[in-house]
């Protein structure tokens, strides 16, 4: 669907700073937790707070990220942490598992403006670096006319497809710049942006699924591997109804290892190199 910031006649104009469209983008997910170390985005915590989110200060950077990977992870909702520019680097390092395990983590940092960069000014070095490697989504946000695209764009990517952090650098390094600058948008169109549907999951083709339980149904000794891709919400109760049925034992990766408890009586463990012998 095509959206425009251009003027529409006899439209009803929506006028917002920031700060109000980040956190309500936030909270239109039912997000109610966000993971921060000051100062960043002051503006927008204040926004949040009015919405009923409660803003998390972390002992360090990389303390929140671990957090917004941990919500995540529990409540099946993107996980938000926040750092000024001083901290980019330690909320990137924060980043690995995230990445790794899948978890669908926003990340937020200011930096300082672009007449400030590659001058070796104070505490200020090149954010998309630090992110490249952790990350599946980076942008820079430097006018109020592109968080409308971009901040949606973060959750987006987050969200779908492979699930895995993604990375927004907000002008100013507090990232003050866009949240206190105003946009203007016609209503209907302030609302689409707003709208955010679940990403389409696609189905498995009947075919397969026939092919798959004809292949289990004559294996002699069947077993379940599972790894950190069989995470999303739902499956875990899935796989073992699964192997209840079927008695059939479930191993996992180091990084499957929450999809089946270790107690249940079909757990064979993990596999790799920190599977017991």
């Amino acid at each position: 669907m095509e959206r425009s910031t251009g003027p529409l006649p006899d439209s009803k104009k929506t006028s917002v700073s920031g700060a109000e469209f980040i956190a309500s983008y936030i909270a239109s997910f039912g997000i109610d937790h966000v993971f921060f170390v000051d100062a960043i985005l002051r503006e927008t915590l204040v926004e949040l707070e009015k919405r009923g989110i409660r803003r998390i200060l972390a002992h360090s950077e990389k303390a929140a990220a671990y957090m917004a990977d941990g919500y995540a992870r529990a409540s099946g909702k993107p996980g938000v942490c926040m750092a000024q520019s001083v901290g980019a680097a330690n909320l990137a390092s924060g980043l690995q598992d995230a990445f790794l395990n899948r978890t669908p983590v926003i990340a937020m940092t200011g930096r300082k403006n672009p007449i400030y960069q590659h001058r070796n000014a104070y505490q200020e070095l090149p954010h998309a670096p630090m992110y490249a490697a952790v990350t599946k989504f980076h942008a820079d946000v430097a006018t109020i006319e592109q968080a409308p695209y971009l901040v949606p764009q973060a959750f987006r990517e987050a969200m779908s497809g492979t699930r895995r952090p993604t990375h927004l650098d907000f002008d100013g390094y507090r990232g003050a710049d866009i949240e206190t600058a105003r946009l203007m948008l016609p209503e209907d169109v302030y609302r689409q942006f707003l709208d955010h549907r679940a990403p389409a999951t696609p189905e498995a083709a009947r075919a397969d699924l026939i092919q798959a339980t004809a292949i289990i149904s004559a294996a002699q000794r069947p077993m379940l591997v599972l790894g950190v891709g069989a995470s999303e919400p739902g499956i875990g109760d899935a796989v073992r109804a699964f192997a209840d049925t079927l008695a059939i034992p479930v191993a996992t990766s180091i990084g499957g290892r929450g999809l089946i408890e270790t107690s249940h009586p079909k757990h064979f463990g993990a596999l790799g190199a920190y599977s017991a012998p």
